[in-house]
């Protein structure tokens, strides 16, 4: 007898023998058992496997063929009673695969991209008219500036700084028993210099009844109030503190912070400082305390001003520095400002000690612990 070769893999288009047999069989009837198709990891071969598949799972078209074949083979019959479902599997497996190489398995997954943090509100974002974020300045542009003498709006940027020079930043707030020295100082230097210098208000207030009390008749502008920076949701506004638009917090990153680079006009939206993250990004942290910006520079001169320097003896000199974006640093001459009384009362006590040592003067200080001694030993007695 001839010897008989077994089918391979490769011969699965022709007929074939059944999966039960190694080897045909006189008594066994001819049947033709589809085979698994092999997948391949290419899209148009893996489609065509899937085409074929189908084919081969068709159903037979004799009765009596299905029902030999369903009978003897379950497989088959798996395969032949359900040919969307293996259409779907490969389907899916193609998609998987598709997937799997488009992205090839030797390149690390690329980073996703830093998402600036949102604070949540149902008003956000919204971007104002552009006379009130459009300027060149790249610290003007992101401030939301109101106008006590305009009613308290929105600030017109290029107007209301369009002869300013110098920005001082008040951060200041309001309790009982505090110094007013240090906001009438600034109130005052900004009346001498209404168009040259501009006050910025930043309020550090509990409440908004006491923010809007320190800014009614000043002649400065302040930062909105309602920006985020409240650790009380509760507000005596009339939208309850929610912000109009997306404002920087303290710790969100500021990922337009270079913009002005490439956008030197300032005709591009750019999300606005609030009040703590201004605080934050310039280290203040108590209050009063007084920031001086020069806008030609685009400079900070410095973030801790004296008020000393504002006092009417010396307000000109310290303008005409500023003017000109120059700092003013800490000599020795403030040094005996700032220590005046303490200085002259250690020149008094030096005099009096040397004028005992000399004898030109009565030891009073020893004159009154010997008295002190006596009446204690006295007392002990």
């Amino acid at each position: 007898m001839p010897e008989t070769k077994a089918p391979t893999m490769t011969e699965s288009a022709g007929p074939s023998t059944p999966l039960r047999s190694s080897s045909p069989s006189p008594l066994a009837p001819v049947q033709s058992t589809p085979l698994r198709p092999t997948i391949s990891s290419s899209p148009a071969a893996l489609t065509e496997s899937a085409k074929k598949a189908v084919s081969f799972a068709a159903p037979a078209t004799s009765s009596s063929s299905s029902s030999s074949s369903s009978s003897s083979n379950p497989l088959s019959t798996s395969y032949a009673t359900s040919p969307t479902k293996l259409n779907s599997t490969s389907s899916s497996e193609h998609g998987s695969l598709s997937e799997t190489a488009s992205t090839p398995s030797g390149l690390a997954s690329q980073p996703k991209r830093r998402r600036s943090s949102l604070k949540a509100g149902t008003k956000m974002p919204v971007q104002p008219p552009p006379e009130h974020w459009k300027h060149p300045d790249p610290l003007l542009r992101r401030l939301r500036l109101r106008d006590p003498v305009n009613k308290g709006e929105y600030a017109n940027l290029q107007q209301t700084f369009r002869d300013a020079k110098v920005v001082l930043f008040m951060f200041g707030s309001t309790w009982p028993g505090m110094s007013r020295e240090p906001y009438q100082l600034v109130e005052r230097f900004a009346r001498e210099n209404p168009h040259r210098c501009k006050v910025v208000y930043v309020s550090v207030d509990t409440s908004e009844a006491t923010f809007k009390a320190q800014i009614q008749g000043k002649p400065w502008l302040a930062m909105e109030w309602n920006d985020g920076s409240n650790l009380s949701n509760s507000s005596d506004s009339s939208d309850h503190g929610t912000p109009s638009e997306p404002f920087l917090l303290a710790g969100d990153t500021d990922l337009e912070e270079d913009l002005h680079h490439s956008d030197q006009q300032g005709s591009l939206y750019t999300r606005p400082y609030s009040r703590v993250f201004l605080a934050e990004k310039y280290g203040v942290l108590g209050v009063p305390n007084l920031l001086v910006y020069h806008l030609e520079k685009r400079e900070v001169l410095t973030t801790h001003a004296r008020f000393e320097l504002l006092k009417p003896e010396r307000w000109e000199e310290t303008w005409e520095k500023w003017e000109k974006g120059e700092k003013i640093n800490f000599s020795l001459g403030d040094v005996f400002g700032a220590m005046k009384w303490t200085l002259a009362f250690a020149a008094a006590g030096t005099a009096y000690l040397a004028a005992v040592h000399l004898g030109d003067a009565p030891d009073l200080i020893r004159a009154y612990t010997e008295s002190l001694s006596r009446s204690f030993l006295a007392r002990g007695t």
